[in-house]
């Protein structure tokens, strides 16, 4: 399946545009009902949750190494097993498409990582 982003920014466009050709990785409706996700291996690796806001799993093992590298970097926030992006601009793009590199293979390694909603808005977390 793929769908469309509703209220989608253009760097949240420019995201989907060039994870298309990826092989494996395909676009259906986050499962928070909020926007789209990035699926491989029928796992929600990422949710776009609108506007330029993204979101990837990056499980507690990649999170907790990458964690001082991104909080330092002032431009991402982690979530328990997730990491918050609002892309700005093409160095963000390029940012989330490194970690959605990890979150493929995390998920590869680990599987989806257990029952339940991963993202801020699927465990009812406000978003902003």
């Amino acid at each position: 399946m793929d769908v469309g982003v509703n209220a989608a920014g253009p760097f949240s466009q420019r995201v989907l545009a060039l994870t298309r050709p990826w092989p494996n990785v395909t676009v259906h409706e986050a499962d928070c009902g909020r926007g789209a996700a990035l699926v491989s291996a029928g796992c929600q690796v990422a949710h776009l949750h609108g506007g330029d806001e993204a979101e990837l799993l990056l499980g507690e093992k990649s999170l907790a190494r990458l964690r001082p590298v991104l909080l330092e970097s002032g431009r991402a926030r982690t979530d328990g097993r997730s990491v918050l992006l609002r892309l700005g601009g093409e160095s963000d793009v390029r940012l989330l498409l490194s970690l959605l590199s990890v979150a493929i293979k995390r998920c590869a390694d680990d599987g989806c990582g257990g029952n339940g909603p991963w993202c801020r808005v699927g465990r009812g977390v406000a978003v902003g």
